[in-house]
């Protein structure tokens, strides 16, 4: 390995299995009847098994026709294992929610902004700082986040700087954050809008306008495609770690995370994203609707919300429960956020209640906080789904999710019960 390997691995787009020590039950677990949203569908369930963090069976009620069996290794017997079956009827048994925009532990409840870590507000480009080291595992929101059915969540950097560092993936679980860690660097925060402009307008510095908020990002995305240039000849000695950091999002390897609310400024994130080359996600994307066949044309990738907050600012002024269901009657594929501590956590699934109230169908409401969200973070062959060989993460409620009087009964992650 050569000497400048360790600070590539450190800022790349590594993904973590559930094999960390602790990770991926043992315990046998066979939950009997129930609804199950299977497929994008409710269906009455036979039999869900799951066992050593992964789900190895499914069977429907419907002609009891198994959907998928996972086979023990060849060659080797099968050997006896400690095992649980659980009576699941009138409940409801739905993949863990994912949140695919938060800033969950970032501000600690109870704590506040007095030791918050969103924003490294006078640094105006900050590609390596990453939330993942910000992390504060005792914060009672992730307990929280289980009360509400969400076992997954992206967290963000804050919205004050043109480049706000690295977002990194977690489950909502574990002592240390390398238990919980799916992901230690999965995107580069940028920020279009009103935040950067007064963040640094207040400061009487560059940039305070849309313009100049365009050109810092322009400026840092050319110095990083030049430095890679000059990283692969021998003349190369000196790293940068600004510049390290933004490898990843140069050569594909990690998203750029575009916080942006209005028309406007989703268009000129775009408009980036083309001349990069980058895998771009609309954060917010509020006035999406007004818009919706331009993004549906770009088949675009946007987290909507936190919709169930005021009217605050400007930006804000268009806000729509209805901006979901018009980005995906044009093809995009949308989640749904709370922007925690924006909306607390635990409402997720009020907010996609909400969505339906105002027009969306059940169906693709719950895709917008199960499967689509996991699509969007690239992790749609293990989470955000109940698929044979996915993760056993696993929510039993006691009634209809999209219900606010529904509560969950049990929440496994990686098939181990966290609540």
């Amino acid at each position: 390995m050569s000497q400048l390997e360790p600070a590539l691995i450190f800022y790349g787009a590594r993904e973590r299995p559930n094999c960390y020590p602790g990770k991926g039950s043992s315990m046998k677990t066979v939950l009997e009847k129930g609804t199950i949203f299977y497929q994008g569908k409710f269906h009455q369930l036979e039999k869900l098994v799951f066992e050593k963090g992964k789900l190895t069976e499914i069977t429907l009620a419907s002609n009891k026709a198994k959907k998928g069996k996972t086979p023990p290794p060849a060659g080797k017997k099968k050997s006896e294992t400690a095992s649980q079956t659980i009576d699941c009827s009138d409940k409801f048994i739905l993949p863990g929610f994912i949140d695919a925009h938060t800033h969950i532990s970032l501000e600690e409840e109870g704590v506040g902004y007095y030791d918050a870590d969103f924003n490294e507000s006078f640094g105006l480009a900050t590609p390596h700082v990453r939330s993942f080291d910000a992390l504060k595992m005792r914060d009672q929101a992730f307990k929280d986040a289980l009360n509400g059915g969400v076992t997954t969540a992206m967290v963000a950097p804050g919205s004050a700087n043109p480049i706000g560092g690295q977002c990194c993936i977690v489950k909502m679980v574990g002592n240390v954050a390398e238990e919980a860690v799916v992901r230690e660097s999965c995107g580069m925060k940028f920020a279009f809008g009103e935040n950067p402009k007064n963040c640094y307008g207040e400061q009487k510095k560059f940039p305070s306008t849309r313009m100049g908020t365009a050109a810092v990002i322009r400026e840092w995305l050319m110095k990083a495609q030049d430095y890679l240039k000059r990283k692969k000849t021998k003349e190369f000695k000196e790293r940068d770690i600004k510049l390290e950091a933004m490898i990843p999002l140069i050569e594909g390897k990690i998203q750029a995370r575009a916080h942006a609310h209005m028309a406007d400024d989703i268009i000129t994130a775009y408009r980036i994203a083309q001349e990069f080359n980058l895998d771009m996600v609309f954060e917010h994307c509020t006035e999406g609707h007004l818009i919706a066949k331009e993004l549906g044309r770009w088949k675009a990738k946007a987290v909507v919300g936190p919709s169930f907050s005021c009217r605050v600012k400007p930006e804000l002024k268009n806000k729509s429960f209805e901006t979901v269901g018009a980005l995906m009657d044009e093809g995009c594929i949308v989640a749904i956020t709370t922007d925690h501590p924006v909306m607390p956590i635990e409402g997720l699934n009020v907010a996609a209640s909400m969505c339906v109230k105002h027009g969306l169908d059940e169906e693709r409401a719950l895709k917008a906080i199960t499967e689509n969200p996991a699509i969007i973070m690239g992790l749609d062959k293990r989470l955000g789904k109940l698929e044979v060989g996915y993760d056993a993460d696993v929510v039993i409620w006691n009634g209809h999710p999209l219900d606010s009087r529904s509560k969950t009964e049990a929440v496994y992650i990686d098939g181990n019960k966290v609540l």
